[in-house]
């Protein structure tokens, strides 16, 4: 399949990403970088196309109201996102919530086996 003519089902290019976040194509590469470890979402084609799942408009839309609304700095950000990922971490999970995380992590990596499956065999 080529993903030039269609995106794959719950992928979203870099222009429906800065459509539906209003961040500019700038920012969001440089909050890319900044924030890898939070965003995690990307993923480049062979083309160079970025293609991002689509809980990364939930997190470019938190980060932009951390920058815009609160006025944190980047670095401020970062911090905040941090202390919420390590009072997550410190929180047991519930053992629905542990065998929905399970279900998803399996859910996900099929997708991903069988995207670039797909792409390998062109």
């Amino acid at each position: 399949m080529n993903y030039s003519n269609a995106d794959p089902p719950g992928l979203l290019t870099a222009a429906q990403v800065v459509s539906m976040t209003g961040v500019s194509k700038s920012t969001l590469r440089h909050w890319e970088r900044e924030f890898r470890d939070f965003l995690e979402t990307a993923i480049e084609e062979q083309n160079g196309r970025r293609l991002f799942r689509a809980d990364a408009v939930s997190k470019i839309e938190r980060i932009k109201a951390l920058v815009l609304e609160q006025g944190l700095t980047l670095q401020g950000v970062r911090k905040h996102l941090q202390s919420l990922a390590t009072d997550k971490r410190t929180l047991p999970l519930t053992a629905v919530e542990e065998k929905a995380r399970r279900l998803a992590d399996i859910v996900t990596d099929h997708i991903i086996k069988r995207l670039f499956t797909s792409v390998k065999q062109e």
